[in-house]
């Protein structure tokens, strides 16, 4: 199974690499996306020349001509040689507008000529099978996502399908050799041959239309992606700093929050905590990993960089998200030391107390908030001393009680001695 992947995997790697449009493409580069096409559209050549010296070496080798093996000998040199040219002007400047534009018209024409004359050699044997090519030739074309182009291959298509029409399919020049026009159009217009010339080019000419339409839609689209994706490039450059900007506002308080045993203890305390009240393991795990995740500021505090790549907008979003847990982790360490300076200071109003239970009332956030502010209560700070345990035990039996989901208080004030342990063996 393992073998049947790694197979699919690669054939799937492999034709992205020689036809796919969209591989490392910045479509608003129009030079890039005609490079890119042209590389495409060449390997689709080589493709169809191998295709078409397979059918001439069986032809010749059918017929055993000495015209046939002429015919598929020379085709050789003029293929290489056009292939040459074909890549020189792919790769020689490959962000030269003018050289790439060049080359689409080359691979054009060749297209153009090479089904000619595959129409003209094979005539005689698959005339049905050599006019077919015609149309897969204006397939390939129409590839380039180009209008002009298409409409330049209609008025040179229907010149050289008219041509071997009259030359070959019916024989117009000799079968009527020496007539003037007026003579012709009454002798040839009631024949089955010119019912059937007219069908052809009516035919091709819807043929035609179609593929002018799905082109027009096609480059219609690829149009409104190209400038939907530059007004997201420009909406999210003013994102990527206003964002900054208010990481750094957020961040600037940040060094009150950042004392690293202050957050290991109310890390090992809230998952201890979130264990006895009987959260799932995911909440569990989630819990400690949002109480120490404000330590990763670094990550997000430059946030301005080269947004040019689909893997850069995606390294955006993940920061951006990054910074708005930080920015909420800072938040319910800054609810913490509001609530013990309030208390502290005999401002703990009801409409403080409503105000505070208004941010992040989740439960998982309630279990950090507790250590938090029991880790602070027991801490030095500026603006008061070290509360002993059991201080901070009446204060959340009497006055911090109302902050937290009740079951919440009960079970931390049922382990409270496990939770001083905690706190004095660190």
């Amino acid at each position: 199974m393992k073998k049947k992947d790694h197979l699919k995997n690669y054939t799937k790697n492999f034709f992205s690499r020689l036809f796919g449009f969209e591989s490392d493409i910045d479509i608003t580069d129009d030079v890039m996306v005609l490079h890119r096409r042209n590389i495409v559209i060449k390997n689709i050549i080589f493709l169809s020349n191998i295709i078409y010296s397979i059918i001439l070496v069986f032809i010749a080798s059918v017929n055993k001509e000495p015209s046939d093996w002429l015919f598929s000998a020379l085709s050789f040199p003029f293929t290489f040689f056009l292939n040459n040219v074909i890549n020189r002007l792919i790769f020689g400047e490959r962000h030269d507008k003018t050289k790439q534009e060049v080359a689409m018209y080359v691979e054009a024409i060749y297209l153009f000529i090479s089904s000619i004359l595959i129409y003209a050699r094979l005539f005689y044997n698959f005339e049905t099978v050599a006019y077919i090519l015609i149309y897969y030739s204006v397939v390939v074309i129409s590839l380039y996502q180009s209008r002009r182009l298409i409409l330049w291959t209609f008025q040179g298509m229907i010149a050289g399908i008219t041509f071997i029409h009259f030359v070959l399919t019916y024989s117009i020049t000799e079968d009527y050799k020496g007539m003037n026009i007026g003579q012709f159009v009454k002798a040839f217009l009631p024949t089955h041959a010119a019912q059937d010339f007219f069908l052809r080019l009516v035919v091709f000419s819807i043929f035609m239309l179609v593929i002018y339409a799905i082109v027009s839609m096609g480059a219609y689209m690829q149009e409104e992606r190209k400038n939907e994706l530059m007004k997201r490039r420009e909406v999210q450059g003013d994102f990527t700093h206003i964002v900054g900007d208010l990481f750094k506002v957020v961040l600037s308080s940040k060094n009150a929050f950042l004392d690293k045993q202050h957050v290991d203890l109310v890390a090992k305390m809230s998952e201890r905590l979130a264990g006895y009240f009987g959260l799932s393991v995911l909440q569990i795990n989630q819990i400690k990993t949002y109480s120490t995740i404000h330590l990763n500021y670094q990550e997000v505090e430059d946030l301005v960089f080269d947004n040019e790549t689909e893997s850069k907008y995606e390294l955006l979003q993940e920061k951006t998200l990054l910074g708005t847990r930080i920015a909420k982790r800072l938040q319910l360490a800054q609810k913490a030391e509001d609530i013990a300076r309030a208390h502290i200071e005999g401002v703990a109003t009801d409409a403080f107390f409503e105000q505070m239970r208004k941010i992040q009332p989740e439960i998982e956030a309630q279990v950090i908030l507790l250590c938090d502010l029991y880790v602070t209560m027991r801490s030095s700070k500026s603006y008061k001393r070290p509360y002993p345990n059991q201080a901070v035990i009446q204060l959340f039996e009497k006055s911090f009680v109302r902050y937290f989901d009740y079951n919440l208080v009960e079970r931390f004030l049922k382990f409270k001695a496990e939770f001083e342990k905690i706190y004095n063996d660190y």
